[in-house]
């Protein structure tokens, strides 16, 4: 039977800070473990304008109860590179319009410390899945949600997970359910994704309330409340978020 879990429930969470010293003395989202293989994608072609505004991003999540406190106190701008978070859109629940899934990561090194869907409800978005259980990451894949772990042994050292779990999600009703679950064994020599039982059990619905995304009423690039001033040829906030929040290294 394998022994594996994601990090925060194993003793590799304490060999980070004293041995590879990834927790990071930067403001931000300060929690450790790998990140996970999913690929950064950038904003789909018709993404909703928050899905490229880093700050209010931010601001939403934190005004969100039903997001641990942990992470909403910890969601701040990293030294000079933005905030450390990333959002993926697409149709996932058929709601009033793209759904987001937005990472919330560490500083330094990017590393996945939650994942949640917000779906668009009367020009709002509802938390509709959390994920809290690092390191984790989250992406739209084929209209589906994915969901990424990477997993240990008990007595597996931070740099060598035993493997990665890969959750695809579908959304039926108002919940969202598994539709596969794959386990890639990475102590073989030549891994390969590997079919898994899955849950008959819907996931958990978080029990949050809908958000409004305050963006901005009007912006341009001489107004915008997050960019300030820009000189001429300078790139604006908008342009270089998705750089900037994805400075970790995916």
């Amino acid at each position: 039977m394998r022994r594996v879990a994601p990090i925060a429930a194993t003793g590799a969470a304490m060999a980070c800070l004293a041995v590879t010293g990834c927790g990071s003395t930067l403001t931000g989202a300060r929690r450790e473990g790998p990140a996970p293989t999913a690929t950064v994608k950038a904003p789909a072609t018709g993404a909703p304008a928050i899905a490229s505004d880093p700050a209010a991003l931010a601001s939403m999540v934190r005004r969100d109860a039903s997001v641990s406190a942990e992470v909403r106190e910890d969601l701040t701008p990293c030294a000079g590179n933005g905030y450390p978070m990333d959002a993926d859109s697409g149709d996932l629940t058929s709601g009033d319009g793209p759904d987001l899934v937005i990472n919330i990561t560490t500083c330094g090194d990017g590393l996945g410390i939650a994942a949640y869907v917000y779906r668009m409800i009367d020009g709002k978005y509802l938390d509709v899945f959390a994920d809290e259980r690092p390191p984790v990451y989250g992406s739209v894949a084929d209209g589906r949600l994915q969901i990424v772990h990477e997993m240990y042994r008990t007595d597996d050292q931070l740099p060598y997970p035993t493997g990665e779990e890969a959750v695809t999600y579908v959304w039926r009703g108002d919940r969202f359910l598994e539709a596969a679950r794959t386990y890639s064994d990475f102590t073989v020599k030549n891994p390969t994704a590997s079919p898994e039982p899955t849950s008959t059990n819907p996931a958990p619905m978080p029990d949050s309330v809908p958000v409004d995304p305050e963006l901005p009423a009007t912006a341009s690039p001489s107004s915008s409340s997050s960019a300030g001033s820009t000189a001429p040829g300078t790139p604006t906030a908008s342009a270089t978020s998705r750089s900037a929040v994805t400075s970790g290294g995916r």
